[in-house]
Formats: structure tokens, sequence, C-alpha cells
């Protein structure tokens, strides 16, 4: 089986400015993944995908292979599911896929591994992707998800509700090519701790992360 790692870290960004390169307890955003995923050590080829000549240098001196990414892919309105499919169809030589961001630093080299074996030694799940589980009380357009209001039940006996953390997707190429989406029909659900969720999209997400690394590497 021949598997590919594509990791997209654009320059520009629109909600935090720079966002990519800002530094996250002394290190620069976009080295988190990096560094995990070359950790992980799984991927036959891992390519990072980029309009930054520091990036593209960076991925270079790693051993890593460059995409130039596409103009109208570096635009907002372009998503995760236009990224692999133009990955898979740019390379369609790989038996699986995976796609992995670097706003997603702390997802750690095990989880990593960890989708990656399950995928590719099942013939259960044709995908996978990191989540949490979340024990709450969750509403969607002023109508509950979850639970009923008038029955109120313990937080602990609640379903769960599911949470992509946006860290890590996994999918076969044969249903990458039927569906031309990230996760299939039958994905496997790997959870992470709320540590590894941390998903930086904000200035906010950004001073969180930093107190949540200081207060985790303490332990």
């Amino acid at each position: 089986m021949k598997t590919a790692a594509f990791i997209p870290i654009k320059a520009n960004s629109e909600r935090v400015p720079g966002k990519n390169f800002r530094v996250l307890n002394g290190k620069k955003l976009y080295e988190y993944i990096c560094e995990h995923v070359k950790e992980a050590d799984v991927f036959d080829d891992v390519y990072i995908d980029t309009n930054s000549a520091e990036i593209s240098g960076y991925a270079k001196e790693n051993g890593f292979r460059v995409i130039e990414r596409k103009p109208e892919l570096a635009r907002n309105t372009a998503n995760g599911n236009d990224l692999l499919v133009y990955h898979y169809e740019q390379y369609p030589e790989y038996d699986y896929y995976f796609q992995l961001f670097a706003t997603a630093p702390y997802l750690q080299p095990d989880s990593i591994r960890k989708c990656y074996e399950v995928l590719l030694s099942s013939e259960e799940y044709d995908s996978c992707f990191t989540a949490l589980e979340n024990h709450g009380f969750y509403w969607l357009d002023r109508n509950p998800v979850n639970y009923r209001p008038g029955i109120l039940p313990r937080s602990q006996d609640m379903a769960a509700v599911v949470e992509e953390t946006t860290g890590l997707y996994g999918i076969s190429q044969e249903s990458l090519g039927k569906y031309r989406c990230r996760i299939g029909r039958s994905p496997y659900i790997h959870f992470v701790n709320k540590f590894e969720a941390v998903d930086i999209n904000t200035e906010e997400d950004l001073l969180i992360a930093e107190y949540i690394g200081k207060q985790y590497w303490k332990l």
C-alpha cells in the first residue's frame, strides 16, 4: 500500500493575519504539524502545499515534497475537499490520501500513527478523521440537538456529540475518487483529548493554545 500526506500551509489568512507564521510557545505554528508528521514516520511521501517561499524552503530542508499552491485554491472560498481532490488528481498513484493542518499544532505523532494503522488494516473503514466526543447540551437554530429540555438528563448520560477537530483526515483512493470528499461512507473516528484538539482560527485561539501548551508541558 502506498500512502501520502498533504499539508496545506498558505501564506495568507483572513481572520488571523500571518497565522501560520505566528509564534506559539517559541515555535512557528506551521512547524508543529510538520515535525509531528515527520516523527510519526508512516507515510511514503509527505507534500507541503504552499504559496510561501519561506515554507517551501523549510519543507525542502526537512525532506518534504513541495506543491505550489494554485491561486484559486488559496482563496477563502476553497475548502479541504477542493484541496484533497486536486492533490488526488495530480498524484493518482497512492492507495490512501491523508490531509493534515498547521492549525492543529498539538496533534501528536501517536494519534497520526493510530489513524494510519487503523485505516490501512481495516476492511470496515474507508476513511478516518480526528474528533472530540462532547457530552453537553447542544442546540442548532434554536432547536436542541441531543436532548429534550423538558426531560433534563445528567450530562454524563446524554448521547455524545462528535465534533471534527479538523486536524487529520484520511481516505482510500477508491472512496476519494468516488465521493470526491475527504470523509467516505464508513469513517473511523479517532477521539483525541482537548489538548490535541486545539484548532487555531482566531486570535483568541492563539492565546488559549499558548496557555494550554504551557500547562500541558508542566504535567
